[in-house]
């Protein structure tokens, strides 16, 4: 005949395990609102203005197998990245840059990249940057110059599309110079609003995080160029808002766990004491 279990140990038990569970429950909610949010990182595509043989030697250096581990996603994606770079150049439609003309006079037009990646230069044939870098640009376009015009000095200045959103006064698209400070594109769209959170712009590509996270604390003082930052046409620069935390709903809220915790373990007391009486 087997023993019945005394009502002492039993109740022990279960109230071990409520404390138990309530501990393992505070845990888990802690943990749900620590989750840091993670974005996903572009990949690198070399420099912007990296030559084609600077572009083909890294992808050398990229295609080489490890000694001892297979290539991770981060070399892939740069190696995809560079590929469709020297196939496909850098230029898309929309983009722009400043074509100056030095012959008798300086002459200095901005040109628009068009769906057919050709511009129209002055009053002279199309010109087509399909398949060029950012650093083959010049020269391709000095030599497409001078077959119409003779002792022309041809000078390109490229410009960047970026969209700046969030906490700044004129949101909106803007044509900024790569090698100026990203101050001066926030100074483009009206400058950053009273409640910007200054320590946490980011720069986003696609939908992957470019500039973020610590990279991004001191950003303004540290006078980066937007090309140093990797930003290009197409980035979206966002400047977030001070995060303002409602203590009175947090309050509530902490009230409201902690009168359903405590109730819950006085109702377990109360159930697995009842013999007791």
């Amino acid at each position: 005949m087997i023993d019945a279990v005394p009502t002492s140990l039993i109740r022990r038990h279960v109230k071990g395990r409520v404390t138990s569970w309530a501990a393992a429950g505070a845990f888990v909610l802690s943990c749900v609102f620590s989750l840091p949010v993670t974005a996903q990182q572009a990949p690198v595509a070399g420099a912007q203005r990296a030559t084609r043989a600077e572009l083909t030697q890294r992808v050398t250096a990229l295609e080489q197998p490890g000694a001892s581990r297979p290539a991770s996603p981060a070399r892939a994606g740069e190696l995809a990245a560079i590929r469709d770079r020297l196939e496909h150049g850098d230029f898309k439609p929309g983009d722009r840059f400043i074509l100056t003309l030095r012959q008798d006079s300086v002459r200095s037009d901005t040109l628009v990249v068009r769906d057919s990646l050709r511009v129209a230069v002055l009053n002279l044939p199309e010109f087509s940057v399909d398949g060029l870098l950012r650093s083959e640009l010049e020269d391709a376009l000095n030599a497409h110059v001078t077959r119409f015009l003779r002792n022309t000095v041809v000078r390109t200045t490229l410009l960047v599309r970026v969209s700046v959103i969030g906490a700044v006064q004129r949101p909106g698209f803007y044509y900024a110079l790569p090698d100026g400070p990203i101050n001066d594109l926030l100074t483009s769209a009206g400058g950053p609003a009273p409640e910007a959170n200054l320590q946490k712009i980011t720069v986003t590509r696609l939908g992957k995080e470019i500039v973020g996270g610590k990279a991004s604390k001191n950003l303004l003082e540290g006078g980066k160029t937007l090309e140093q930052l990797d930003v290009q046409s197409g980035d979206t620069v966002r400047l977030p808002l001070k995060r303002k935390f409602n203590w009175q709903i947090i309050i509530q809220l902490f009230f409201i766990i902690s009168t359903l915790f405590f109730a819950v373990i006085q109702f377990a007391q109360w159930y697995y004491g009842r013999d007791d009486q």
